[in-house]
């Protein structure tokens, strides 16, 4: 079971003065290598848990703070920077897609990207995601409209602005004004 302790990495800001955009002084962030580790593991129980928890997770750790997707992305995807085709790592995922767009500012004002949005197609429908982004979002305002097998799932006060669900995709939509610069 993947628990806060294995994804408190995923909101580390880095310090500035061990930012890329400053390393002139060759001074590296102390809790880096602890932190790689830490990013490492949760990789791990990303690719291995099951597909439930891992929609549970995506959920969890973007409903009240924008979380690093960084370390989800490369744990969960297999990125071909010549096609820049990305192939999911797990087998029970079909087609997989982060949406990475520009358009917000590092603390240093310069531009960078952050999560759009991301998009799974699972390899065998099931009527139970439904239920899961349900249950995960409790404790947030959130309306669900129910249409031709798509569930859409409308947040408030929250990084995720909606969910769209069906029994073989899952869409999460990140608000762009929820960004935070990790300094990775």
């Amino acid at each position: 079971m993947i628990t806060k302790k294995n994804y408190e990495v995923l909101y580390y800001v880095t310090p500035k003065q061990y930012r890329a955009i400053v390393l002139d002084q060759q001074q590296y962030d102390p809790n880096a290598m602890e932190n790689l580790n830490k990013e490492e593991a949760l990789e791990e129980l990303l690719l291995k848990c099951s597909l439930s928890e891992l929609i549970s997770t995506l959920i969890i750790i973007f409903k009240e703070k924008y979380a690093n997707p960084l370390p989800v992305w490369t744990g969960i995807v297999d990125y071909e920077i010549n096609t820049k085709k990305e192939n999911s790592k797990r087998k029970d995922i079909k087609k997989i897609q982060f949406d990475f767009k520009d358009g917000v500012k590092t603390d240093f004002g310069g531009n960078t990207e952050y999560l759009d949005n991301l998009f799974m197609e699972f390899s065998i429908p099931s009527q139970v995601f439904k239920d899961i982004v349900k249950n995960n979002l409790q404790g947030k305002t959130f309306t669900e409209n129910e249409q031709n097998n798509k569930t859409t799932f409308v947040i408030s006060n929250s990084p995720i602005s909606k969910i769209e669900v069906t029994p073989s995709t899952f869409h999460l939509f990140i608000n762009k004004s929820s960004f935070i610069d990790y300094g990775q």
